[in-house]
């Protein structure tokens, strides 16, 4: 006998409670090394709570073996492109930042790096009604998926070394296109920073629903995590669905996650590490001496 919707609707949310539980919790999730062999290391930056790993000894090996320039994409830059300019002159990439919500005036906004007011629209999302109270409305015109901005920018062809979301909102539907399509198979490394407030992407149980199908494709596209970094949100935010509260339990001063992936070829090997010291080894970070000056 088939269950009645409601039946399945129940079954459904909770699945998404243990996928997105898993998320949070190190060692559940599967994670892997760089394939460099190398530390993920965090940029140094003025502000250092938003220092967040990710491969750089990959991102070097990538550019070395093609003999070429690295492309990184950075959505939710906001005032700032401290960390895009960095990655223009000590990694020689080509870089783009998006923001719609940014005050900067013009296209050139530092040495390496363009700019566009313009955000991500993901899947079965609309980021225009779930952004914090602590930045500008977002209008809905200036948003475009992910393939809408490489068309634009003519990069069909071109690999994307690195994708960086902080996009207040924008990231679980954008994950979820990402990584139940093909699409992902253009990216090398995704850097993340995962929010789970109300205002900030997850308002319903429809949104923990998408939030927990991304989890679940990134998982089966072999998205394997390297770093995982916990931090907290401006208390005007820190409101969250009654769903929400099965999934951070405990962990309420987890109110943001800094998560990066990086996707491992079929041949490769995904873990689910048991060790006691898992958490310690994502939360002693080195930080990257930058060569350049």
């Amino acid at each position: 006998m088939q269950s009645s919707p409601s039946a399945q609707r129940k079954r459904a949310l909770s699945n998404a409670v243990t996928s997105m539980r898993c998320m949070l919790l190190p060692g559940c999730y599967p994670d892997v090394p760089c394939a460099s062999n190398t530390p993920p290391m965090k940029l140094p930056q003025g502000k250092s709570w938003e220092q967040h790993s990710f491969c750089t000894g990959d991102l070097q090996m990538a550019v070395k073996a093609r003999n070429d320039r690295c492309l990184v994409y950075s959505f939710g830059v906001h005032d700032s492109a401290e960390w895009e300019q960095k990655m223009a002159k000590e990694f020689g990439c080509d870089v783009y930042a998006f923001d719609p919500t940014s005050k900067f005036a013009t296209e050139d906004v530092a040495p390496g790096v363009k700019f566009y007011k313009l955000g991500l629209q993901g899947s079965d999302v609309d980021v225009s009604q779930t952004h914090s109270a602590l930045y500008d409305a977002i209008d809905p015109s200036k948003l475009r998926t992910l393939g809408d901005i490489r068309v634009m920018l003519g990069h069909t062809t071109r690999q994307v070394d690195v994708l960086r979301l902080d996009c207040e909102g924008c990231e679980w539907g954008v994950l979820k296109q990402l990584a139940c399509s093909t699409d992902s198979e253009m990216v090398d490394q995704l850097m993340v920073e995962m929010h789970f407030q109300k205002a900030l992407g997850i308002a319903s149980d429809d949104d923990l629903l998408i939030a927990a199908d991304a989890i679940t494709c990134l998982e089966e596209k072999r998205w394997g995590l390297v770093s995982m970094e916990f931090s907290g949100c401006d208390p005007v935010d820190a409101e969250y669905i009654p769903s929400m509260h099965k999934v951070i339990k405990n962990e309420i001063l987890y109110m943001l996650m800094y998560a990066s992936f990086r996707r491992v070829p079929i041949t490769g090997r995904l873990y689910k590490n048991n060790d006691p010291d898992f958490k310690k080894k994502f939360t002693e970070r080195q930080v990257y001496k930058m060569k350049s000056r």
